[in-house]
């Protein structure tokens, strides 16, 4: 039994890979990583690091953030995910929402923050103290870190994650990972999002091998897959996408490979599959501690815009405006039920009583369920797009676009206008030098959607601005289209 079973109290019986970190020319067996661990966690106690305290956490994926994380459980602290790309006053104000009086900080974003008023802290640190017997049982219904929510408008909101939630989204997980002995796991997905947090995880509790590309960059990611043979990777549309038009092809041994983050284009999951990809397209987010459903390729043939089935005892319902349940095939909101949904949002009631209750999450997306028990997901309710009387469905002028020739990437979203209130836009990714205008993207739309579904407005770009989760920044759109 390795380090995080005996620490989670879980799994005794899974047999064990000898290495736990692979990382460039340096590898950690689970032995060497719990002595960095416990002489890390002696280190914070002479730092003054202990009891049930909010601690950021700044850092790119490396061996020493998955040693810090652990260090501070042992120590009772509860990290706080930052993201390494904000700016220094965006971080100032993710730390003061979450009360951090203390900040971790790795050496080579030591740059990144330097405001008074919080405690920093750079790491990996010189020394370190000796192992001391430490005693920690992890309580898993506590909190065990504090992840932000992206792409939401308004003030960011810290997601509430539970040691329980962690270890019942593994395992859930494990019905489509089916993790066997001596699995190695690429750190594909930045650390402080829970899709690329979750690999640590069950990287760990199932005994694997958690392998570090030199950085997130697709070459490294390609080197990763060519050369170190991972047996499972969770990647985004981006990511996918840009690897097989650099013509990667995946290794023998890469048995599952999960798409999510946002918007999936089915066309992009077929090229995949038929170039060798195993891809599994992924519903979940960060307050249901990832993924809660999957399309595997097999189900893919017959329902290409599903997002998956639930995995038991996960559930998705699907309620009207009354929170009433809807049969099959009809449109509501899409609700999550299970050991997963996170407990709400770090000093936010107002919000957390909108979004939780008993174990539920409401995810304000909208869709429906098949007789079967399929999702389809259809829009966000807040992206519904309300113009001169119309709620229109961002996502399906989306794809009617995409099927013209000369259009490569596009993304739609609603502008205020005084006449109509919310008018379409659309930006628009044109393939090589070609041009094109409103009135040819309005022909086009002729004969395949109402009229009122039609973009007002269009503006081609040379790239969409994206997090790098893949999600498209629309408010950066919305300020082009002001310029």
């Amino acid at each position: 039994m390795n380090f995080v079973q005996k620490l989670f109290n879980v799994l005794n019986d899974f047999p064990s890979n000898e290495f736990a970190i692979h990382s460039g020319s340096q590898s950690l067996t689970y032995s060497e990583l719990e002595n960095k661990i416990l002489e890390t966690a002696a280190h914070l106690n002479t730092l003054g690091i202990s009891g049930d305290e909010y601690v950021g956490v700044l850092s790119n994926n490396s061996p020493e953030f998955v040693v810090l994380i652990f260090s501070l459980w042992m120590t009772g602290s509860i990290p706080v995910l930052i993201n390494n790309r904000l700016l220094e006053s965006e971080i100032s104000e993710l730390l003061s929402l979450s009360g951090c009086k203390r900040i971790f900080i790795s050496n080579e974003l030591d740059d990144k923050y330097g405001s008074s008023g919080v405690h920093k802290f750079i790491f990996p640190f010189d020394n370190l103290s000796e192992k001391n017997d430490i005693q920690f049982n992890i309580n898993l219904d506590s909190i065990a870190l504090v992840i932000f929510t992206s792409g939401s408008t308004g003030k960011p909101k810290g997601v509430e994650i539970t040691f329980a939630n962690l270890v019942q989204s593994a395992l859930i997980g494990n019905q489509y990972f089916g993790h066997q002995e001596n699995d190695r796991w690429l750190a594909s997905l930045p650390f402080y999002h829970v899709g690329g947090f979750s690999i640590i995880i069950r990287t760990f509790l199932f005994g694997a091998t958690l392998i570090f590309p030199e950085s997130l960059d697709i070459k490294h990611l390609a080197n990763a897959i060519n050369n170190i043979h991972p047996t499972h990777v969770s990647l985004v549309s981006t990511q996918l996408k840009r690897l097989i038009e650099s013509g990667i092809r995946p290794n023998e041994e890469l048995r599952r490979v999960l798409l999510g983050g946002g918007f999936i284009e089915s066309s992009l999951i077929e090229s995949a599959i038929e170039k060798g990809w195993n891809v599994a397209k992924s519903f979940g987010a960060t307050e249901t501690c990832s993924f809660v459903s999957v399309l595997t390729p097999d189900q893919f043939s017959n329902r290409h815009e599903s997002a998956g089935k639930a995995l038991p005892p996960n559930e998705i319902l699907i309620l009207d405006e009354n929170k009433n349940f809807i049969p099959p095939g009809e449109t509501g909101e899409i609700v999550i039920k299970g050991n997963s949904v996170t407990k709400g949002y770090l000093n936010n009631p107002e919000e957390t009583g909108k979004k939780f209750s008993m174990g539920i999450y409401y995810t304000g997306d909208y869709g429906f369920l098949d007789d079967n028990g399929f999702l389809y997901v259809e829009a966000r309710r807040n992206d519904l797009i309300s113009t001169g009387g119309e709620n229109v469905n961002p996502i399906e002028v989306e794809t009617e676009l995409l099927k013209h020739p000369l259009i490569n990437e596009v993304c739609v979203f609603s502008l205020m206008e005084q006449e109509w209130g919310q008018i379409i836009a659309a930006a628009i990714v044109v393939k090589g030098n070609n041009i094109i205008n409103l009135e040819e993207i309005k022909s086009f739309l002729k004969e395949k959607l109402a009229s009122f579904k039609h973009p007002k407005k269009i503006l081609t770009v040379e790239s969409l601005p994206k997090t790098e989760l893949g999600k498209v920044q629309k408010e950066k759109l919305r300020e082009m289209f002001k310029n």
